[in-house]
């Protein structure tokens, strides 16, 4: 059984409006070593980022804003061809206006809205193996959140498929004799066999360019 961290042992969430979820994907897209696909990987990002709070697009450089939210979520290490001006680190002496936050009813308090967003715009993720990886690592910390909030209960995967299927309103469909969840071993394996095949993928696409 996977050993419960306390809030306090993990990474500190460096913009609360935005979730540890959407943290963890701005990891991952500072893991990648192909450029393009981490230009690609920090579009899709930027993009489910203005999905958790639609009606903040009407305001002034909204999209600036969230481009600059990425890099300061990533400690201004990520390195990718933003369309905007990167933000200097050592100008940011205040916290990043908050985005407000759409007052809808949520399903499972145990998961907040932010984690029923992310679910909803999953599907809009357009390379299979990248969408695949964003939905474990949802599905992983919707667990966490489930053993948090019921501390003597060991919550079965089939659990988390019902609660993904029925927020994502049946498109997302996970068979519990075919998918498990991972541990954080077997996550760091995922993370680094993806990377592995896009690595083997532009090889091999050089290879054809040469002959």
């Amino acid at each position: 059984m996977e050993e419960l961290k306390y809030n306090t042992e993990l990474e500190p969430i460096r913009l609360p409006e935005y979730g540890r979820v959407i943290q963890n994907m701005v990891n991952y897209c500072m893991s990648i070593e192909d450029r393009n696909k981490r230009n690609e990987c920090a579009k899709m990002v930027v993009k489910i980022m203005g999905q958790l709070h639609p009606n903040t697009n009407n305001m002034q450089n909204y999209e600036q804003k969230l481009w600059d939210h990425l890099f300061i979520i990533s400690d201004f290490k990520l390195d990718v061809d933003s369309p905007y001006p990167k933000p200097n680190p050592n100008l940011i002496h205040e916290k990043p206006e908050p985005l407000t936050y759409v007052n809808n009813k949520i399903n499972f308090l145990y998961y907040g809205k932010n984690v029923e967003n992310i679910i909803k715009v999953l599907d809009k993720v357009d390379n299979p193996e990248e969408k695949e990886y964003y939905i474990m690592v949802t599905a992983n910390y919707m667990k966490k959140l489930q053993n948090m909030w019921n501390k003597e209960a060991n919550i079965k995967d089939n659990i988390i498929f019902q609660h993904l299927k029925q927020i994502s309103e049946g498109k997302i469909d996970l068979d519990p004799n075919v998918v498990q969840l991972d541990e954080d071993a077997r996550m760091s394996n995922r993370k680094k066999n993806f990377k592995q095949k896009y690595q083997h993928k532009r090889r091999h696409n050089n290879g054809n360019k040469n002959h």
